[in-house]
């Protein structure tokens, strides 16, 4: 996808490391054992906050940085759709739970 390195880490592979190992288990987590859907919404709203962050900062800057902010807001749609993903593997348990 990207070929960023800085010294001998991949970016990429560590968002997706990240991603699986981290924000999808906390996730499903707060999924399934929180029942205030205010606090299970609660990284999807920051991440969306940062994506948005991301996005206006790589609008208003005109020069190398414009590239950074955009990449940093892939990563953090990378790390949303880690919970979309979660928010999946919960509904269809709750549907097969039901059925």
């Amino acid at each position: 996808m990207f070929d960023i390195w800085n010294r001998n880490i991949n970016f990429t592979t560590l968002i997706l490391i990240i991603c699986v190992v981290i924000i999808l288990p906390v996730q499903l987590l707060l999924c399934f054992k929180v029942k205030n859907c205010a606090i299970r919404l609660l990284p999807v709203i920051i991440l969306s906050v940062f994506i948005g962050i991301f996005a206006v900062m790589a609008l208003y800057v005109h020069d190398l940085r414009t590239v950074g902010y955009v990449l940093l807001a892939v990563y953090a749609g990378m790390m949303l759709f880690s919970c979309v993903t979660g928010w999946g593997i919960w509904a269809i348990t709750k549907k097969i739970k039901k059925w």
